[in-house]
């Protein structure tokens, strides 16, 4: 009896990688621990990568041996006048530190991708939405300008938050989406409707689980459904960073809850083949 071996699937080309935020470090000054610990850390968890967190955090472990970089976040007062300017600057920063930091120049999948917010702000009225459609082009090319492909971040608590948002943000501009499934549920969404919908312009992912009050959990605690979401990126063929995030906050931190969190999250993708 002649047995044909079934036909091998493909490996997905995804990497995983962790975040800062997961270890309640937001900012530079007084960081909760160091970088180079955070970065053994992450290594020995199984991460693959980080994102930059705060501008200057990583510095020292920004080396050929370091992790390397998925993404970098900035934050600009898109729909404003004021202000916009100063960020616009600050971001040429930014880009050129994920630039010089580009492990990966000959996959565009996995270069690292400068991760565009608004910081906590008010809803768009007519006029602030057509501003930020031409802000929105200022900086796309700005990214462009350092070689690099920008996402936009929706984010809880700011200009850019509902499912209609994204829509409408997705719809009046040409930026691809940071889809971050831990905010989407915060804000009432669905990440499998919204990858239904806008799964072609996905070019980033934020990776978390959250309950239905906005508090972001552990895989397996929350409201995503993990399997059927990852199937359903899989089917898109999506490639690139699957970023894993669980933000704490930034003080009172319990660093072994922290590393039994960051061990749990891994081994549950592992668990589902990545």
């Amino acid at each position: 009896m002649r047995v044909t071996k079934p036909p091998e699937v493909p490996a997905w080309r995804v990497k995983v990688a962790t975040a800062p935020v997961n270890f309640g470090i937001y900012a530079v000054r007084d960081p909760f621990i160091s970088a180079a610990e955070y970065a053994r850390i992450s290594a020995d968890c199984g991460y693959e990568g980080t994102d930059l967190g705060p501008y200057g955090y990583l510095d020292e472990v920004l080396t050929p041996s370091g992790p390397p970089l998925a993404g970098g976040w900035h934050d600009l007062r898109f729909g404003q006048e004021r202000g916009f300017a100063e960020d616009l600057a600050a971001l040429d920063g930014t880009a050129r530190l994920l630039h010089a930091n580009n492990r990966f120049p000959d996959m565009s999948s996995f270069a690292p991708k400068p991760t565009l917010a608004c910081p906590p702000s008010e809803p768009l009225d007519a006029a602030g939405w057509g501003l930020l459609v031409r802000q929105a082009y200022r900086a796309a090319s700005r990214c462009r300008e350092h070689g690099l492909e920008p996402v936009f971040h929706h984010h809880m608590d700011t200009s850019i938050e509902t499912p209609d948002d994204i829509d409408r943000l997705l719809e009046l501009t040409e930026l691809e989406l940071c889809l971050d499934t831990g905010h989407l549920i915060a804000a009432g969404g669905d990440p499998l409707a919204t990858l239904r919908r806008w799964g072609h312009r996905v070019r980033h992912v934020h990776l978390k689980d959250a309950l239905p009050d906005g508090t972001f959990c552990r895989f397996g605690a929350g409201s995503l459904d993990l399997e059927a979401f990852l199937d359903a990126l899989r089917a898109l063929d999506y490639e690139g960073w699957l970023v894993v995030e669980q933000d704490v906050p930034d003080s009172g931190q319990d660093l072994r809850q922290i590393i039994a969190d960051l061990r749990h999250n891994r081994e549950v993708l592992a668990g589902l083949g990545l």
